[in-house]
């Protein structure tokens, strides 16, 4: 590789890595008790305000749980087959997905995606893992 091409990339790497900021976390509940999946609402910038939280489950690209924190009322939006298990709790530096009663089928991964008015747009990965009965 020339040392242009790998300057390429190096940019590439720094741009996209500063695009999100990325936290992992793990979520381990019983079948048909409550799970809460945390997600964290701390900007880059302060003060910022949250304009938008989504949650995304696996590798799907539509959101299954949408939070719109612009305008003078939240707006909270879950896709029609979670059958009202699924909510979200939001507070100033955290917001917690709760799903309750868990299901076997509910174990997997989850993505929090929070967007800001200022600040870059903050990534919390979420495994949960639901033992059975």
């Amino acid at each position: 590789m020339t040392s242009a091409g790998y300057l390429v990339v190096v940019l590439v790497l720094l741009v996209t890595c500063s695009v999100a900021e990325l936290a992992n976390e793990f979520v381990e509940a019983s079948e048909g008790s409550t799970a809460n999946l945390p997600c964290s609402l701390s900007a880059a910038e302060f003060p910022d305000k949250v304009s938008n939280i989504l949650w995304y489950r696996g590798a799907e690209e539509s959101p299954i749980y949408k939070y719109e924190a612009r305008g003078s009322h939240p707006r909270h939006w879950a896709e029609g087959n979670l059958q009202n298990r699924y909510f979200l709790r939001v507070s100033d530096k955290q917001a917690q997905m709760t799903i309750s009663p868990t299901k076997n089928s509910d174990e997997g991964d989850f993505h929090c995606r929070v967007d800001f008015q200022h600040s870059a747009t903050k990534i919390t990965h979420v495994n949960l893992t639901v033992i059975g009965k």
